[in-house]
């Protein structure tokens, strides 16, 4: 369930110590017999029993062992003695976490869930100026291709900034298969129609990625030669054709 921020700041601003380890409750001498005393402050009772020598502190509600707060998510269920306790802090609501209350005697859990002021959908994106919580928080449409266009949005100084990130030149499929195949490269395509197919597939293929890049290394006027295995290449894009040939033809 979704816990309120409201109530959760509240908590966190008035949240009692954890409880001291070290108190009297903790442990009693073995004896042969089998005595019960009770703490009037925290009514905590501490049964110390002759057979095993060992104590331990428990709630007077319920006389189950009282599972402190410690730094560590308390399991769920498990007994606390301070009402209204919250265990483990988290300072940044805008990051989702668990989380446990003392209520009733017992710990339960709550989920925190970052409220849409803490990020940015692209499909729903803020508006220039829109409030924002997390310095450095961002997000974009798809970027991948760095042949097409897209927005990012970037939170500054309590503020959604919109970038446009423009896209590079790069020569569409008709014009760029023109070149490809002058050199008539053996494991080329064999001719324009195939070329333009399989650029047009590879567009929006699982390598588009890795095609763009190919395609913005080109440029609008590249001269295409062949390379040791007889495909296509640009001078100075060697990388960016190997990452391409790699990624389709594994």
């Amino acid at each position: 369930m979704r816990f309120a921020f409201a109530l959760l700041s509240t908590a966190i601003l008035t949240l009692a110590a954890c409880p001291d380890s070290g108190k009297d409750t903790d442990s009693a001498t073995a004896t042969t017999s089998t005595s019960t005393t009770t703490d009037a402050s925290t009514g905590t009772a501490t049964t110390a029993t002759g057979d095993t020598g060992t104590s331990a502190p428990t709630t007077a509600a319920t006389g189950d062992p009282v599972v402190p707060c410690e730094g560590a998510l308390p399991p769920a269920g498990g007994a606390c003695e301070t009402e209204g306790e919250v265990c483990p802090v988290e300072d940044d609501l805008c990051v989702a976490f668990t989380f446990a209350t003392c209520q009733g005697g017992a710990w339960v859990h709550f989920d925190n869930v970052p409220g849409p002021e803490c990020s940015c959908d692209p499909s729903d994106p803020p508006l220039e100026g829109d409030p924002c919580t997390t310095e450095g928080a961002s997000c974009s449409t798809d970027c991948s291709d760095v042949c097409l266009f897209c927005n990012k949005w970037s939170c500054s100084e309590g503020m959604w900034h919109r970038i446009e990130v423009f896209p590079e030149p790069c020569l569409e499929c008709d014009a760029i298969c023109d070149l490809v195949i002058v050199p008539m490269c053996a494991g080329g395509p064999p001719d324009k129609a195939a070329c333009v197919a399989g650029c047009e597939d590879s567009k929006t293929g699982a390598c588009k990625a890795e095609f763009s890049e190919l395609r913005a290394c080109a440029g609008e006027q590249p001269t295409f030669t062949c390379d040791d295995a007889q495909r296509p290449l640009v001078a100075g894009c060697e990388d960016a054709f190997t990452a391409f040939y790699a990624c389709s033809m594994p």
